[in-house]
């Protein structure tokens, strides 16, 4: 957590401008310098502590190390958007999409200290308290810039500490960095960051959970009760991961009850995980089961991408503008070397250890992704209703992409020991693997970092990229009335107050086509093409 706020707040000293193309680069050099540095700092340290430290030194330093590149990882993120936000107050994409809603509940806790929607309370109640304690001027805006930067930087910590419960350090760093840096979503962070929570807490549920006739009835109830209220927290913040995952984690419980061994305990350990759960989500639960009226009728090119893709998403609206079904084909047989790449993981991961856990809690919440997102989609004409279906996508990608990293570590683990006999227990070959581990994810991080935070620098509307989210931000008047620094023409209006939420529009038929093709009244369809000079 240290590595991931320190390394944030030190991009408020980027002094670079965020506007201009060069500005970008320098800025984004001076943050790549600053990680090297810090990197070369932590694999040297682990190094020396590998050749001349104590064992219980070295392991010290290889968890201490492990997770200080955690943090380094989100960390770039979260500094690229302070680099981002320079010289505004306010949170990308202003007070446009879904910050809208957002900020209208956060006001509504501001000034009633409650909330009326069926939305996820915890982040709305978290910018609303954080607005009433006097901080940010009791400006609700204000605060979600750097509530949401939070959220960016502390993915990587949490999502190591929780896979900490169920593996070693450098296991974790990869199963936790990786699909975390994989879906970087600064405007709406606190979606992906209750994914890749939700896979080892579920991981952790299954391995208690077999484990649960070696516990005491007290140590039962505790172990429970305490992974209840961590799903019940998380459930607060982002509720979608949940309820795709659990016809999948239903299934896993089934296998891996204690039938033989030890039936009712655990039976009471998973009635004190539903206990723990309903005693911090219960309210809401009720809540979100009687908005059964609510439709959803967005539609974007997730909605129209075929829906057994699972390569990558683009961060530009271009992909989709253009004439042309987006993906397109990729290199194998119409896959993408991404698809190709975690179908290997995915095979790979289930032959070496299907028994295991930690494979069986994101293998079953693809599965159960992967069923639902037809279900839904295929009821999308019938019901003229999205119903979020394009959002499993993230957890398709999410799970995969762990699996394949699990697929990697098995292998590794099966490679050691033949390794040691063929060098007949020289040991020289395993000296240095966190130095190497940690030196590749530290990488990866910086590399993936720098990608995701250059995506989302500001451009201009009309060039239809990521960017166009900060350039918004830097539109509206400071609170003291200036412009931001980097307004555009210096020219800027005042951030619009949001006492209210508003409801989006129902329609009878849903327009979702693509931005080429013009409805006509009949209902049959113009293909206007797009032409360039």
């Amino acid at each position: 957590m240290a590595a991931a706020l320190g390394f944030t707040v030190w991009g408020l000293s980027v002094d670079n401008s965020p506007i201009t193309r060069v500005g970008q680069v320098s800025g984004l050099s001076n943050l790549q310098l600053r990680f090297a540095v810090l990197t070369l700092v932590i694999v040297a340290v682990v190094g020396w502590a590998t050749v001349r430290a104590t064992p219980r030194v070295r392991r010290l330093t290889v968890r201490l190390g492990a997770a200080a590149v955690a943090g380094l990882g989100t960390g770039f993120l979260g500094a690229g958007q302070v680099f981002a936000l320079r010289g505004t107050p306010w949170p990308l994409n202003g007070p446009f999409g879904d910050n809208n809603r957002i900020l209208g509940w956060a006001e509504e806790v501001l000034h009633s200290g409650a909330m009326d929607g069926f939305y996820p309370p915890a982040v709305p109640y978290v910018i609303g308290y954080v607005a009433k304690a006097g901080f940010f001027g009791g400006e609700p805006a204000l605060a979600f810039k750097w509530v949401f930067i939070a959220f960016v930087a502390l993915t990587g910590p949490a999502a190591y500490l929780l896979w900490r419960m169920c593996l070693k350090p450098l296991p974790a760093l990869a199963l936790g960095l990786l699909p975390a840096l994989q879906q970087t979503l600064p405007h709406k962070p606190y979606s992906p960051l209750v994914l890749v929570l939700l896979l080892p807490l579920i991981a952790k549920l299954l391995l208690w959970l077999r484990a649960s006739p070696r516990f005491s009835p007290r140590g039962t109830v505790l172990r429970g009760g305490f992974l209840g209220l961590l799903f019940g927290l998380l459930f607060l913040v982002y509720s979608g991961w949940h309820l795709w995952s659990l016809p999948g984690v239903l299934i896993a419980v089934l296998f891996f009850y204690p039938w033989h061994t030890g039936r009712l305990r655990g039976l009471l350990f998973l009635g004190s995980s539903l206990l723990g759960f309903l005693l911090v989500a219960g309210v809401y639960l009720r809540v979100l089961l009687g908005a059964t009226s609510t439709r959803d009728q967005w539609c974007s090119g997730y909605t129209l991408t075929e829906p057994a893709y699972i390569g990558t998403t683009p961060l530009s609206g271009l992909a989709w503008d253009e004439p042309g079904e987006y993906p397109g084909f990729g290199e194998f047989s119409g896959l993408h070397m991404y698809a190709v790449i975690v179908l290997i993981g995915l095979g790979f991961a289930v032959a070496l250890g299907l028994r295991k856990a930690v494979v069986v809690a994101p293998l079953a919440c693809f599965g159960s992704a992967w069923l639902i997102r037809f279900f839904l989609a295929g009821r999308m004409e019938a019901d003229q209703q999205v119903q979020l279906f394009p959002r499993t996508m993230i957890q398709i990608q999410v799970t995969l992409t762990a699996l394949t990293v699990l697929a990697c570590v098995l292998a590794a683990q099966r490679l050691v020991p033949l390794l040691r006999r063929l060098r007949a227990g020289d040991g020289e070959e395993r000296r240095f693997t966190a130095v190497g581990v940690l030196l590749a994810m530290a990488l990866a991080g910086g590399m993936i970092g720098s990608f995701f935070s250059n995506q989302y620098l500001p451009t201009h509307p009309d060039e239809k990229l990521a960017g166009t989210l900060a350039w918004r931000s830097h539109q509206f008047l400071k609170p003291n009335g200036d412009c931001p620094k980097y307004a555009d023409r210096g020219r800027c209006k005042p951030f619009p107050e949001r006492t209210y939420v508003e409801q989006p529009v129902e329609v009878d038929r849903m327009v979702c086509e693509y931005p080429w093709r013009k409805a006509r009244k009949d209902g049959s369809i113009v293909v206007k093409l797009l032409t360039t000079p």
